[in-house]
C-alpha cells in the first residue's frame, strides 16, 4: 500500500498562540485535512504559555470537534517529574506528567483531565501523553475511566493493538516522502516559524501529498490485531538510530567542551 499520513498537532491549551494555531487551521481547512489536536485542559506549564488565557478556547476546540478534528486528551497540567525513561512504554525522555506515579495517583490527573473536558461538551477519543511518556499504569487507568481506546504514539510503521488499545504510530516531525506505512505528522503551532508554515503549505499544494493525508476515522482498526514483522524491524531500526545520534551528540558536546 501507498503511504498514508495524519497529522496531529501538540499543545492546544488555552495560553495558544492564536494567530499561529489559525494560520495552521486555515491550511488544514483548505486541503480537507482532519487532525488530532492535543488538548491539555488545565496547563500549568509556563513553557507552553505563549499570550494570556484565552477566555474563548473551549468554544475553539468545540468547533474543531465539529469539523472532524480527533481531539485527544494530552494529559491533565502538562506537569513533569523526573522518570527513568528506560521504564517508559516510549522511552524519548526522563520526565513525564503520569508515569511512575502509583495507580491512584494517575487515576486523578485522568478523572480531573476528563472532568474539565466534559464540563466544556467536549469528548476526547484519542491519548497523547505529554512528551510521550506513559507507562502500563497510564494505560490501565484510562481504560478504566475513559472510553479512549486509542493512543497517537508509537513507533511502528502501520497501527498495532497492544494493551487494549488501538495504536496510531507517530514518527514524524515534518512531512517526509514515503513509500508506504501509515505517518503521523507531529506539529507544534505555537513554536512554528512563517517559514516553516509556508514550506508546510508548499508540500501540501504538491498533490501527490496532500492527497494520502487520512484522518483517524479512514483507519480501519479491524486490521490492527497485532505487532507485525514490519513493525518490529521499523521499530528496532528506529531506535538504533535514535540512540547512535544522542550518543555521538553528548561525545562531540565533551569534546568541544574539552577543547576549551
Amino acid at each position: 500500500m501507498s503511504a498514508k499520513y495524519l497529522f496531529r498537532l501538540d499543545d492546544a491549551t488555552s495560553f495558544l498562540n492564536k494567530e499561529k494555531w489559525a494560520s495552521i487551521e486555515n491550511l488544514f481547512d483548505k486541503h480537507n485535512i482532519k487532525p488530532i489536536v492535543a488538548v491539555t485542559p488545565d496547563n500549568q506549564d509556563p513553557n507552553i504559555k505563549y499570550e494570556d488565557e484565552d477566555p474563548d478556547f473551549w468554544n475553539k476546540v468545540n468547533k474543531w470537534s465539529e469539523k472532524g478534528w480527533s481531539i485527544a486528551m494530552h494529559g491533565y497540567q502538562h506537569l513533569y517529574h523526573y522518570v527513568t525513561k528506560e521504564n517508559l512504554i516510549i522511552p524519548f525522555y526522563n520526565r513525564s506528567e503520569f508515569a511512575g506515579l502509583s495507580s491512584e495517583d494517575q487515576k486523578s490527573k485522568i478523572s480531573k483531565s476528563l472532568r474539565i473536558f466534559k464540563d466544556n461538551g467536549v469528548m476526547p477519543t484519542v491519548w497523547v501523553a505529554p512528551s510521550h511518556s506513559f507507562d502500563k499504569i497510564t494505560l490501565q487507568s484510562l481504560y478504566e475511566l475513559t472510553e479512549i481506546r486509542i493512543v497517537s504514539d508509537g513507533i511502528a510503521l502501520f497501527p498495532y493493538f497492544k494493551n487494549n488499545f488501538h495504536f496510531i504510530p507517530q514518527q514524524i516531525w515534518d512531512l517526509q516522502d514515503k513509500r508506504f506505512g501509515v505517518w503521523t505528522v507531529c506539529l507544534h503551532p505555537d513554536t512554528m516559524t512563517d517559514e516553516e508554515i509556508k514550506k508546510l503549505s508548499n508540500k501540501l499544494d504538491e498533490q501527490k501529498l496532500s492527497s494520502k493525508v487520512i484522518s483517524v476515522k479512514d483507519i480501519d482498526f479491524d486490521k490492527t490485531y497485532n505487532i507485525n514483522l514490519l513493525n518490529s524491524f521499523y521499530s528496532v531500526y528506529f531506535w538504533t538510530i535514535f540512540f547512535i545520534k544522542k550518543a555521538l551528540k553528548k561525545v562531540i558536546s565533551i569534546f568541544f567542551r574539552n577543547k576549551k
